[in-house]
C-alpha cells in the first residue's frame, strides 16, 4: 500500500479529491481516507489546478552556458555582413538625397538598425560585436553624407562622378561636411551609432544560476 506522503501526493491532483476536518486528505467518493496500492483506478485529473499551477523547468527553452555561447560566435560572418551593410546603407542615403535634393538626416536610423542587425548575424554576446558594429554605422553614416555632397556636387556642375572625386577641393568638402553634421544631423548620427552597438548582440535569455 501507498504511504500517507505518496497518496495526498498522487490524490492532490485528482478531481475528486477533498478535505475534512480531523481527517485530513479524503476522497469524494467514499468519504473516507483514499486506500490503493500504487494507481487509483477512479483517478480523475484536474484540470483546472493543472491549468493554474506554475510552469515546470521544462516548460521553459533550454539555456546555454555563456561558454557555449561563446563557441557559437562568428566574428568574421559579422564583420563580413556589417560591412557589406554599411556601403549599401551608405549608397542608398546618398541616392535617395540626390534624387529628392534633400539632405535626409534621419537615413541615419535606418543605417544603425541596418548594420546593427547585420552584425547580429555573427551571433557575438562580446563587447566587441557592438563596438564594430557602432563603427561601422558611424563610418556609413559619414560615407552616406560624403557619396551625396559628391552627388550633389556632380548634378550642379553637370559632371561625372568620377570627375568629382578626382578633381573636388576635399578640405573644403570636408568643411561643408561638419557644419552638416554639427547641425540636427549630429543627433542622427548619434542615434545610428547607438543602434549599431545595442542591435549587434545575438537575443539573449535572462541570465539564471549562471546560465544565459
Amino acid at each position: 500500500m501507498a504511504t500517507v506522503e505518496e497518496i495526498e501526493a498522487y490524490c492532490r491532483n485528482c478531481a475528486l479529491r477533498d478535505f475534512v476536518n480531523g481527517k485530513g486528505l479524503v476522497c469524494k467518493r467514499t468519504g473516507d481516507l483514499p486506500a490503493f496500492e500504487e494507481v487509483c483506478e477512479n483517478f480523475e485529473k484536474d484540470e483546472v489546478l493543472e491549468e493554474m499551477a506554475p510552469p515546470k523547468p521544462e516548460d521553459f527553452p533550454v539555456t546555454k552556458t555563456r561558454e557555449e555561447l561563446l563557441a557559437e560566435e562568428n566574428l568574421p560572418k559579422g564583420v563580413l555582413y556589417a560591412v557589406v551593410a554599411s556601403i549599401l546603407g551608405a549608397a542608398a542615403w546618398a541616392l535617395i538625397s540626390v534624387s529628392t535634393g534633400y539632405q535626409i538626416g534621419y537615413m541615419a536610423i535606418g543605417i544603425g538598425f541596418l548594420v546593427g542587425f547585420a552584425m547580429r548575424l555573427g551571433r557575438g554576446i562580446r563587447p566587441v560585436f557592438g563596438i564594430i558594429g557602432a563603427a561601422l554605422a558611424l563610418i556609413s553614416c559619414i560615407l552616406g553624407d560624403f557619396f551625396s555632397f559628391v552627388g550633389y556636387i556632380a548634378q550642379d556642375y553637370d559632371v561625372s562622378y568620377t570627375d568629382v572625386l578626382l578633381k573636388a577641393d576635399y578640405s573644403e568638402l570636408a568643411s561643408l561636411m561638419l557644419e552638416n553634421i554639427a547641425s540636427m544631423t549630429a543627433v542622427f548620427y548619434g542615434i545610428a551609432v547607438y543602434e549599431g552597438f545595442k542591435l549587434s548582440f545575438r537575443p539573449q535569455n535572462q541570465p539564471a544560476g549562471g546560465q544565459i
